[in-house]
């Protein structure tokens, strides 16, 4: 077979079309500003990786350490003995309130206008139980201290008040009451015959007579069993 020989004006112009082609392709990349263009993306880049960054640190933050909730403004709705309430509801609200009115509100505020009857009037009891609880309101962390004045100055005047109207007809049977709604019982003297007579239950000068847990366990006992008690 012959071989076939490349006219050099053909090349001339093949060389020529490509060289063209090139230099157009080079003016539509310089058209288009490629190198700013390029400059742009690695910038918007950038911004997306320290936006990301910092996504990332806030989540490890947050798992590492929760942001603390805000106090509660008040720390539960006062105990109402009117409802209906079990009796291991009934158990625990005896035991809070005559624990703090025993340690607290007895020996610092109340022992002058107290009584050891006090849990047999009703009303009584319903006011020391919002006392208590406004008590403990004022004492929460972080409270300020305008609710303890306000406890001072406001609820605890209130229902010192109470108490003393609710106790006016209970009493010892020197204190003038003909007939005193819960006597407290006189000492007896000693006499020749008998040099040691017993003490009384209980004294106007007790926390609470002798008849309290017996009258709390049946507090307890008139309410409704707990729910999924098998017992």
């Amino acid at each position: 077979m012959a071989e076939m020989k490349l006219d050099p004006m053909e090349m001339l112009l093949r060389l020529t079309g490509d060289l063209s082609a090139v230099r157009g392709r080079l003016q539509t990349l310089e058209d288009e500003n490629l190198p700013a263009t390029l400059e742009g993306l690695d910038t918007k880049v950038g911004q997306l990786k320290e936006s990301l960054a910092a996504v990332v640190e806030a989540v490890g933050q947050l798992m590492a350490d929760p942001e603390e909730e805000p106090p509660p403004e008040w720390p539960g709705t006062t105990p109402n003995w009117t409802d209906d309430l079990d009796q291991d509801q009934a158990r625990e609200l005896w035991d809070g309130l005559t624990e703090w009115c025993q340690n607290t509100l007895w020996p610092i505020y109340a022992r002058p206008v107290w009584r050891p009857c006090w849990y047999l009037h009703k009303r009584l009891v319903i006011e020391l139980t919002a006392l208590w609880r406004n008590y403990e309101w004022s004492y929460e962390d972080k409270a300020p201290p305008t609710r303890v004045s306000e406890w001072h100055a406001r609820w605890w005047p209130h229902v010192e008040k109470v108490l003393e109207k609710e106790l006016s007809t209970c009493g010892m049977p020197r204190d003038g009451l003909p007939k005193p709604r819960h006597p407290v019982p006189v000492p007896v003297q000693p006499t020749m015959e008998n040099e040691n007579p017993p003490p009384p239950p209980f004294t106007e000068s007790d926390f609470v007579d002798h008849r309290f847990f017996e009258r709390v366990e049946k507090d307890i006992a008139r309410r409704r069993e707990p729910e999924g008690d098998d017992t």
